[in-house]
């Protein structure tokens, strides 16, 4: 059976669509499939999955919904171990019931599947970058970088296991006008501690890491050497050592957040491989530029964006705009068919201006996706703490996974859709109860691992080869089986939209009903019967909570 009880439903459908209207189904080269949408119920009276396929396709086959719906059912090819019953409801939606054999099959799948329940083999699926944090490395990332790590990696982990060919890049913004304040704030830190006057701007970068970095280049030879250069000789040597430093410490902490890339692309190698002044020159030849009073501006007549830009100021030196144009057709030179960039929010009035920049050389705008990841509002003992680079005023990442650790902290990042504000609550993210969301599914496996333990040390026999699972009569056990099987589906969806977030609300519905049924009925009963099909369902629960937490970047603890 196909993991994907959706894509099972369709075929169906379609099956009876090219059975009743075959002239019409082969001149539309299966065009009606991807027009079929199945939907999980909410109301159990209307069954378990439905269709409005007959609403959608009835004007175009002349006939009325409901005849036509009628027509569907006369010539679908059922299974009575698949599928109990289908009924007409309201003005042509199709309800589907499916049998309980269907449901205890698939627990049998989740055994067979094991760690690849839900997963899908890797296809000929386009090739995926995905670009994300991607902090300037002028100091620790905060925890909105932390939101835009635990997207983009948790993002990769779901379209891999979907099959698809994934990559991942930081970009590490090391070139302009910000290394240079970079490399002077650190200066006049380093000046300021040899006991040397200095006057700090308001502009530039004030946090304690700058004194830090001070203090720990007063011990080296570099140290030495810049108490004596002239400033514009030893501003690049301040800005280098700053800049690596400080990424160093960037990639310590995604480490720990569990997040590795696949690359870390230096913006300063597009410089040195001339893909700037490439890009520009190809923008040029294609009639997309415009000089005025000394400045290159790249003309948006035509494209996405709504005014003209500037490419290269009047000083010579190229904007971000400019480098982040060389940069996509660089990623799209690389061979990806996609790109997936995550960004702050604030940057939302960026993504037509790249597209433009994309469109303008040649390439489909729609190949490059932006998530916008909002805010974090960080929370402790009720109060909202602010976050600015540049003034110090902020809680770093390091800091939060100090307090609450990795788990908590990946979790809560994606408890809401990714371009909603968050409310993080650090005190909420300690708590060991059943408020605290990643608490509550890890609490699941644990639970479960120690019905295990427990059995082996009453010497219970707990092997479930060939369990009886007609014992599994109850409601609340049918209802875990149906959330069981919605997993791939789930997953297939998430990965869709790109919407990795729905994955925890999967695991936290599970873990509801599981907790309800521990909580009602016992697992290690007397009966061997019911004992033995009990502990295959639970199994089966520990290992859906398993793979969802691992695309999560999750652990799955054994004991709590």
């Amino acid at each position: 059976m196909t993991d994907l009880v959706k894509d099972s439903i369709r075929n169906l459908i379609y099956e009876s669509l090219a059975k009743s209207f075959p002239a019409t189904c082969d001149s539309q080269d299966r065009a009606f499939e991807k027009e079929i949408e199945v939907s999980r119920t909410k109301d159990a009276r209307f069954g378990d999955y439905a269709t409005n396929i007959a609403l959608i396709l009835s004007k175009g086959l002349g006939l009325k919904p409901r005849d036509l719906a009628q027509t569907i059912l006369d010539n679908m090819p059922l299974d009575a171990a698949v599928i109990q019953n289908c009924e007409i409801a309201g003005p042509g939606f199709i309800n589907f019931r499916m049998s309980s054999e269907f449901w205890k099959k698939n627990l049998i799948a989740v055994h067979e599947r094991k760690n690849l329940y839900g997963h899908e083999d890797i296809t000929d699926k386009p090739g995926i970058l995905i670009e994300f944090v991607s902090a300037n490395p002028t100091g620790p990332l905060h925890v909105g970088h932390g939101r835009g790590a635990a997207v983009g990696d948790s993002l990769a982990r779901l379209l891999r296991t979907r099959g698809h060919k994934v990559e991942t890049e930081y970009y590490v913004n090391d070139a302009g006008n910000q290394m240079r304040i970079l490399g002077r704030s650190l200066l006049l830190r380093y000046h300021e501690l040899v006991g040397k006057a200095v006057e700090f701007p308001g502009d530039h970068y004030q946090g304690d890491y700058m004194k830090e970095l001070a203090h720990e280049l007063k011990g080296t030879p570099l140290g030495g050497q810049l108490e004596d250069l002239p400033e514009q000789e030893a501003l690049p040597l301040a800005s280098n050592y700053a800049c690596q430093r400080i990424l160093e410490g960037i990639q310590e902490d995604l480490r720990i957040f569990g997040v590795n890339f696949d690359r870390y692309f230096s913006e300063r190698s597009l410089y040195a491989e001339d893909a700037v002044t490439k890009a520009l020159d190809e923008l040029r030849s294609r009639g997309k530029t415009e000089d005025r009073e000394g400045a290159i501006w790249f003309t948006m007549s035509g494209e996405e964006d709504d005014k003209d830009r500037v490419l290269v100021r009047a000083s010579g030196e190229p904007t971000y705009f400019a480098a982040d144009i060389a940069y996509h057709k660089n990623k799209l030179d690389r061979g990806y068919d996609t790109l997936v960039d995550i960004w702050g929010s604030d940057h939302h009035g960026y993504v037509p201006r790249v597209k433009a920049g994309m469109e303008a050389l040649g390439y489909v705008p729609d190949q490059l996706r932006v998530m916008l990841v909002q805010f974090v509002n960080l929370i402790r003992d009720g109060r909202k703490i602010s976050m600015s680079t540049r003034s110090g005023e902020f809680v770093t990442l390091k800091e939060v996974l100090d307090e609450v650790g990795t788990d908590a902290a990946r979790f809560f990042f994606l408890t809401k859709r990714s371009d909603s504000h968050l409310d993080f609550d650090l005190d909420l993210a300690k708590r060991q109860s059943r408020d605290n969301p990643v608490y509550y599914v890890q609490y699941v496996h644990a639970r479960i691992a120690s019905i295990f333990r427990i059995a082996a040390e009453r010497n219970i026999n707990a092997d479930m080869t060939d369990p009886d699972l007609s014992a599994l009569d109850l409601p609340e056990e049918e209802e875990i089986m149906k959330r069981l099987a919605d997993f791939p589906d789930m997953l297939a969806e998430a990965a869709e939209a790109m919407e990795p977030h729905r994955v925890t609300f999967c695991l936290l519905e599970l873990s509801e009903l599981f907790h309800a049924y521990y909580h009602d009925n016992k697992v290690l009963t007397e009966d061997d019967r019911v004992r033995k099909a009990r502990l295959f369902l639970v199994e089966a629960v520990r290992q859906v909570i398993e793979n969802g937490l691992t695309i999560l970047g999750v652990t799955a603890p054994d004991r709590m």
